[in-house]
């Protein structure tokens, strides 16, 4: 289409208005140049910006700089679309038809990757957002980050959050309807803590095709910490046409076998099919190569003293009743240490159905959250052993949820889950405030503070993403649950949700690393 005349673009620059795009015009060096109009950056007119003897526009609110020529970032961040000009006599034409679509979608996940690379969230989400306003998938952003990442995990070092985060990211996001800005920040999110996992990572091969995936074998593998024989059959199972729902069962029963790693084997194995809901199959081979080498490094904290009764105890605990009847309200002791919390589940599983347990439990691990004693994450006078976070308190509710939704698919795994569960309990038990007023945190409209609830998970001002995804889960976690718990339960859950939600977290603990390491390294020095 016709731009301007010659005439007017020698004495300066011309911008192109043409709905919905803006296209700025240069004469430099005898050429005639089109660009997009607005900078990347922050929207500032690029017409405005000043062009060097090079055929470089400078952008003169922060300095990036362009090729006019391609429209290539060469200082700054994002590129711009340079448009085909042609002169004919005094008339400058400007060719604004649109590039294939499989060129713009290549294009912006080129622009994804480097922002992915560098974790730069707001070209995360303007790259997202190009997606989504060029009929293309925003979600394609999160199959891509997921490829990006998946063996960027280092072996013993687990999966992170990220991915069981963007399963709750997604779930958030599908509550949203049509509004795209909110999803985008939901999209953003997970991309950005796929990022932050994988930054600078090197890549971390998994292995290729092994023996034939056959459960008990999974298992077995799984306790050996045999990475390669668990990588190996899982590659298998994967080249030869399984799905998670095959291989499921199997992962439930490597994350059950043992109370380990804070509950995130089997927080992690809940969210995988909801992650593949979301983003389809085309996930699974990264999604479940990453998760099984998590499963088979989890911590066994079933080894450490404290729990060192755990193997017995499950071996002792009678099935539970699995007709659900009435949930009727029982309550373990406040605060519960964890020889009361292992008592009670023995007298209370022989004596009650399944979800009169699970609802008790999940009480006592909601009052635990919202109890928790915040000193023990501000105060830097405390050993290593006190190191608990709120972020440790979230666990007991999202594992109870993550539990409860595995257990409803495989009920022989009820046994593992509420014996968990009490450990949980009283685990916990030492790092709560017993004085702890919990009146103002009481929730009169729950359907009025969830909905608070997600406009602060949208705008949560936090840059660490493991702080960011404890919010999430735990919400989601809780949301989860309120439909099925009795009203003593739902009050606990959201009190104890409502006071995680609005309390400050202290990110860096600068002076309590700094005591504890001149401990421990003046210990080493005088063993010596």
């Amino acid at each position: 289409m016709r731009a301007a005349s010659l005439g007017d673009l020698l004495k300066k620059p011309v911008v192109l208005n043409h709905s919905p795009l803006q296209v700025a015009l240069f004469h430099a060096n005898g050429r005639v140049f089109a660009i997009d109009n607005r900078c990347p950056h922050e929207g500032y007119p690029l017409v405005k910006g000043s062009v060097n003897s090079d055929c470089v526009l400078t952008c003169n609110w922060h300095n990036w700089k362009f090729r006019l020529e391609d429209g290539q970032c060469i200082i700054g961040g994002d590129n711009v679309r340079s448009y085909p000009t042609r002169l004919e006599g005094d008339d400058v034409w400007v060719d604004v038809s649109p590039p294939p679509l499989h060129e713009t979608r290549q294009t912006i996940l080129s622009g994804l990757n480097k922002a992915f690379l560098e974790r730069d969230f707001g070209r995360i989400c303007r790259e997202i957002a190009r997606l989504h306003f060029n009929g293309l998938d925003p979600k394609d952003a999160l199959r891509e980050a997921i490829a990006w990442s998946h063996d960027r995990q280092e072996p013993g070092a687990g999966d992170g959050h990220a991915y069981a985060g963007a399963a709750d990211w997604m779930m958030l996001a599908e509550t949203l309807g049509d509004d795209f800005e909110r999803k985008l920040i939901c999209f953003a999110e997970s991309v950005d803590h796929m990022a932050f996992d994988s930054l600078r990572q090197p890549v971390f091969p998994y292995a290729g095709p092994g023996e034939r995936f056959e459960r008990n074998a999974f298992v077995a593998a799984v306790e050996n910490e045999d990475r390669t024989r668990v990588e190996g059959m899982t590659s298998r199972a994967l080249s030869a046409g399984l799905h998670w729902q095959d291989l499921e069962e199997s992962f439930v029963a490597a994350a059950m076998a043992h109370y380990a790693d804070f509950g995130h084997s089997v927080i992690y194995t809940s969210k995988i099919q909801e992650l593949i809901k979301h983003l389809g199959d085309v996930v699974e081979p990264y999604v479940l190569l990453s998760h099984a080498r998590q499963i088979c490094y989890a911590m066994r904290e079933d080894l450490i003293p404290e729990f060192r009764d755990y193997a017995d105890i499950l071996q002792a605990l009678p099935e539970p009743a699995l007709n659900p009847g009435d949930v009727v309200e029982l309550a373990l002791p406040f605060p519960c240490n964890l020889k009361e919390a292992f008592q009670w589940l023995r007298t209370h599983v022989a004596s009650h159905p399944v979800t009169t347990v699970y609802n008790a439990l999940l009480t006592a691990l909601a009052r635990n959250l919202l109890h928790y004693d915040t000193r023990f994450g501000t105060s830097f006078d405390r050993t290593v052993s006190d190191n608990a976070s709120w972020l440790a308190l979230t666990h007991g509710v999202t594992f109870a949820s993550a539990s409860r939704i595995l257990c409803e698919k495989y009920p022989q795994y009820w046994r593992p889950a509420l014996l968990q569960m009490a450990c949980f309990v009283g685990r916990n038990s030492r790092y709560l405030d017993k004085q702890l007023d919990a009146t103002p945190w009481r929730v009169a409209d729950a359907a009025s503070f969830l909905a608070d609830a997600h406009e602060k998970l949208l705008d949560h001002g936090i840059n660490e993403p493991i702080i960011a995804v404890h919010l999430v889960k735990t919400t989601m976690a809780v949301e989860a649950e309120l439909p099925l718990a009795t009203p003593t339960c739902q009050a606990a859950l959201l009190a104890s949700l409502n006071r995680f939600l609005h309390s400050p977290f202290k990110m860096k603990h600068s002076r309590r690393l700094a005591r504890q390491a001149m401990t421990l390294v003046a210990r080493d020095f005088a063993d010596n």
